[in-house]
């Protein structure tokens, strides 16, 4: 991988024929005048300069790889949705306890939530009662919202489908197959947990094509629908329809209502019409017919993707709708691409998508929907594939800017519309195999560009669940690190500052006034070391403690009843990472170079994401060691950089619905499958109550909760 040497810098030395490089281990000083780097926050220009080259080159290895991919088309893993459903829950039969949280309220827009809440434990040492204790971490889940998604067809990636390796790909249904899906996950919540008014409706607006009236042809695209029966036909009438053709109310409370979070309405002038055969005529009642159940329109959504040989693209559309709910957070119009090339069966292409796929994703439907549901953990997962280990908080600038600002003018990629999604949906895949169809459907839906945005700044919102939710490391929190937390040097006993962290997350074994119940708010690791002097006692008690691994043990659902369900995941097994894991390799030659950009002198994501790093320990009672250097440094002086930050001021409540940002310290015992204890924060009370966000955190954030 590398030829093991190390330059006067510190960095190791990149040799010209690697065939299987990993940027993380540009950043890991070891000689003496590395050494001074803890107690020198920004880096010096030969450092930025070598790990932006260490960086170019790892990311134009990259490029080169997903340009190859694009050009002959996928593996199939990366467009496998089951591949991501690590402990991810399933939304219960059972009715949830709900809370409606006032969004905006000048406008008085509230959501509708399921309250959750999920349990993380942590190994113990002979000596040490650290494992005595877990941590609850309270969570909302969208359940309903008072406005659809606006879809629009201005989308201008994967307008033509890439496939897997010998895929038909003569015809993009993408967006046809997700508006489906919506309506199939719609449905599907209903069943499980509609109450209080909850019912599926079809409205008046249907496509064109559907009563087979002379003149009912339009200047749009037709689709072949096949020999279906009326109430087949209807459906798809429903689907295609300009506007809502369905309406999927999860719940009616005090006059407002609240529709699936996956519910769309298309608003674009392109409209569609609909070819279908079968001897069968809609009746003149059949506008409103009664629409098929979630089984059955998986039924219907199947044969579509028979008849088209549509294969792949029946799971990057599911991946695609389950960024809906994330963009309905953000106030973000969906915007996919324009179907192209429809066309009627092709008899001479084999059939891609086999009955066993097809089982496999109605089984998993209750899994995708939580996961869907919760966008924290969304949005912390594509952020998070950026993210790299031994990448500290400092050089996050020099590691982001070859990826963002470089690859975008590649040759191959400027003079195409939409080209850079693309191949950074396929970038971000091979970096991160199981959230691969996860980021092909982000930028299929338009989520792509606030995502980047989130990066680019440098600290993105974090959510502690999604690590254990899908197998993918997002954060230096979720490693556990190796070796002794102490070390002997000459100038005493020092830890890393990294591991310093750690330590404070966990609950601690001896009373203090400090609050350490969340994440830091960026995912890169606090450069340097710190003394033992200078470390507080919930970090000294561990001074002879091998490590202590954070674990996720399982979610549990509120219930209307007052009880607690637990749920321990699709996967029982946790996933583990050591650094050298979360990464794989790259085996392509370097033959892409990537025009060369000029680094700007204000390092802003590194700067900003040093400071919110540092805050969280400064601001969280600790105070500045006198006798540190590193606390004096520009960056964390100048309180400016802490207005830039893309979280969690950009994402407003973003890094709190789904994982909110208090938690508590308890014991707690199971009883079957019940929790008795712990105590959350949270009223499980059947009724809906609804709050302002504040008022909510407030309450979360004072003794006894919110009443």
């Amino acid at each position: 991988m590398y030829d093991g040497s190390r330059n006067h810098s510190g960095f190791l030395s990149f040799t010209p024929d690697d065939d299987n490089s990993h940027i993380g281990e540009l950043c890991s000083p070891q000689n003496s005048e590395a050494r001074n780097d803890d107690e020198c926050l920004q880096p010096n220009p030969r450092k930025l300069k070598a790990v932006t080259v260490g960086a170019r080159v790892y990311w134009s290895r990259l490029a080169e790889k997903a340009l190859s991919h694009y050009r002959r088309g996928l593996s199939p893993q990366h467009v496998d949705p089951f591949n991501m459903l690590g402990r991810v829950p399933t939304v219960p039969n059972e009715p949830g306890s709900r809370r409606i949280i006032i969004m905006d309220e000048s406008s008085a827009t509230s959501t509708l939530f399921l309250e959750a809440h999920s349990i993380f434990g942590f190994t113990s040492n002979e000596g040490c009662t650290v494992g005595d204790n877990i941590k609850t971490i309270p969570a909302l889940l969208q359940l309903g919202i008072q406005s659809p998604t606006p879809v629009d067809w201005n989308g201008t990636s994967f307008r033509q489908w890439v496939g897997i390796e010998g895929e038909n790909t003569t015809r993009n249904y993408i967006s046809i197959l997700a508006l489906g899906w919506s309506y199939i996950l719609s449905v599907r919540l209903l069943e499980m947990q509609g109450q209080g008014g909850a019912e599926i409706a079809y409205t008046q607006s249907i496509a064109t094509g559907y009563k087979r009236e002379a003149g009912d042809k339009i200047a749009g695209i037709t689709v072949d629908i096949g020999d279906v029966d009326k109430d087949a036909a209807r459906w798809w009438a429903a689907i295609l329809a300009p506007g809502q053709g369905w309406k999927a109310i999860v719940s009616r409370i005090d006059d407002v209502v609240y529709l699936s979070p996956w519910s769309v309405c298309v608003e674009d002038e392109q409209r569609f019409d609909i070819a279908w055969g079968g001897t069968s005529s809609p009746s003149q009642d059949s506008v409103v017919s009664t629409p098929p159940s979630s089984k059955d329109a998986f039924e219907l959504l199947s044969r579509f993707c028979l008849l088209h040989d549509l294969g792949s693209q029946c799971f990057v559309a599911l991946a695609t709708t389950l960024t809906f709910p994330t963009l309905n957070h953000y106030g973000i119009v969906a915007t996919l691409p324009f179907p192209t090339d429809m066309r009627g069966r092709d008899e001479d292409n084999p059939v891609k998508l086999t009955a066993p796929d097809l089982v496999r994703m109605s089984e998993g439907l209750p899994y995708y929907m939580a996961l869907s549901c919760n966008h924290s953990v969304i949005v912390s997962s594509l952020c998070g594939v950026f993210w790299e280990p031994r990448i500290p908080c400092n050089l996050v600038s020099p590691w982001l800017h070859p990826v963002m600002n470089e690859v975008p003018i590649m040759e191959e990629v400027i003079n195409f519309e939409g080209r850079y999604h693309e191949i950074l949906a396929i970038m971000c895949a091979i970096r991160r195999p199981k959230l691969s169809v996860l980021w092909l459907g982000a930028v299929t839906s338009g989520l792509a560009p606030r995502i980047l945005r989130f990066v680019k700044g440098g600290t993105p919102p974090l959510d502690p669940n999604a690590f254990a939710w899908t197998g993918c490391p997002q954060s230096f929190m979720d490693l556990a690190g190796s070796g002794p937390y102490f070390q002997t040097e000459a100038s005493g006993e020092k830890i890393q500052r990294a591991d310093a962290w750690r330590l404070l997350f966990l609950p601690t074994v001896v009373e203090d006034d400090l609050h350490y119940e969340n994440y830091p708010f960026a995912p890169w690791e606090p450069v340097g070391k710190t003394s033992v002097e200078n470390c507080v006692a919930r970090i000294r008690i561990h001074r002879f403690c091998s490590r202590h691994h954070l674990t996720y043990q399982h979610w549990a659902w509120h219930l209307g009843d007052g009880s607690t369900l637990v749920d321990q995941g699709l996967e029982t097994v946790p996933a583990q990472y050591s650094f050298q894991e979360v990464t794989p390799g790259i085996e392509t030659p370097a033959s892409v170079i990537l025009p060369v950009v000029e680094l700007p002198l204000v390092q802003e994501a590194s700067r900003t994401a040093s400071w919110e790093i540092f805050q969280w320990v400064t601001a969280n009672g600790e105070g500045i060691p006198a006798d540190e250097l590193i606390y004096k440094d520009e960056w964390l002086r100048d309180e400016s950089v802490s207005e830039v930050s893309s979280s969690p001021q950009d994402d407003a409540t973003g890094s709190h619905i789904g994982r909110l940002s208090s938690s508590t310290i308890s014991r707690g015992v199971l009883d079957g499958d019940k929790v008795i204890s712990p105590k959350t924060t949270l009223d499980t009370t059947s009724s809906a109550q609804k709050v302002s966000l504040d008022t909510w955190f407030k309450g979360l954030n004072s003794e006894g909760g919110i009443e």
